[in-house]
């Protein structure tokens, strides 16, 4: 059962609205490319309107900030009654620093998908030349007082998974006072498809993973594991993102992803309600062998800071 204590913020309850039609970057792991589709300003302000939702995720297919009508966006979603912000950026834009404090003035959070402080990683995982205009992007962000709202948003693939405890390490001496560091674990959807090498297993991962969330609770950052099943989380099952939904009372699940693939391990775990399992497209690429039943109580579990 989950927590009824726990109180839930604007920020877990903001609906995604897919701004983003095309991208500045080429992420060999990107799970929901562009198409240069997407759905009108006028429709979506007037549903937002409609339903009285006052808090948004600038996101889509692609990066939010590569459309001109940026801006447009967030002024008619406030005229709809829309009064919190989080972006869903590269940050490479954010480059321009008079882009950067007009993005500051206007969205609470940044969530920025930054896949390795290691300049031959990021060109690797982006397919680009942009690694320096993404770290000024950062820069841009603390020096115009948003690190505090600062999301990193680590993709983990079989590129940077041995980095990790290094990009930990990375983040807590240039980001010490960011919001979250979360680790989530690549999807084997979209362009990942076509490169089926760059999804690790999860025993792969793990040791890793669990130096770098170690690391950055020693150094009093908040950070968390996503769509990484809590049986390969041991010892840090208090980090797993989806545990902290299932214990404020959400669906364990966030709206649009996958639904867990059935298992005969998950089927016996005591753990499965509060964890993410692994999808159908992980077990097509590495089988269920890693998988283990566990009898342990999630509400035993000791949340980590989120």
């Amino acid at each position: 059962m989950a927590n009824p204590g726990v109180k839930k913020k604007w920020i877990s309850e903001q609906a995604c609205v897919s701004m983003a039609r095309t991208c500045n970057l080429y992420c060999v792991y990107c799970h929901n490319p562009p198409t240069g589709e997407r759905r009108g300003l006028p429709e979506t302000a007037a549903e937002l309107k409609r339903t009285g939702i006052k808090a948004v995720s600038l996101e889509g297919g692609g990066e939010p900030t590569a459309s001109g009508d940026f801006f447009t966006w967030i002024k008619t979603l406030k005229a709809a009654g829309v009064r919190n912000f989080m972006l869903s950026t590269n940050a490479v834009a954010l480059s321009d620093p008079a882009f950067c404090k007009k993005s500051v003035k206007e969205i609470e959070y940044f969530t920025v998908n930054f896949p390795s402080h290691r300049p031959e990683v990021y060109a690797r995982a982006t397919r680009s030349v942009k690694f320096q205009l993404a770290v000024r992007g950062l820069a841009n962000l603390k020096a115009a007082g948003a690190e505090e709202k600062l999301r990193l948003f680590h993709i983990i693939s079989s590129l940077n998974y041995r980095f990790l405890p290094e990009f930990a390490l990375w983040a807590s001496r240039n980001f010490p006072r960011a919001a979250l560091v979360n680790f989530t674990f690549v999807r084997n959807k979209g362009r990942a498809l076509k490169t089926p090498a760059i999804i690790p297993r999860y025993s792969q991962v793990a040791p890793f993973l669990n130096m770098a969330l170690a690391t950055l609770k020693m150094n009093g950052l908040k950070t968390v594991a996503q769509n990484v099943p809590l049986c390969q989380l041991k010892g840090t099952e208090g980090f797993s993102f989806e545990f902290h939904r299932w214990r404020r009372g959400d669906k364990v699940l966030e709206g649009g992803v996958d639904a867990k693939a059935a298992c005969p391990a998950c089927s016996r775990c005591a753990l499965e309600p509060a964890c993410c399992g692994a999808r159908a497209d992980y077990l097509q690429a590495h089988g269920s062998g890693e998988l283990k039943a566990s009898k342990k109580d999630p509400a035993s579990i000791e949340p980590e800071r989120f």
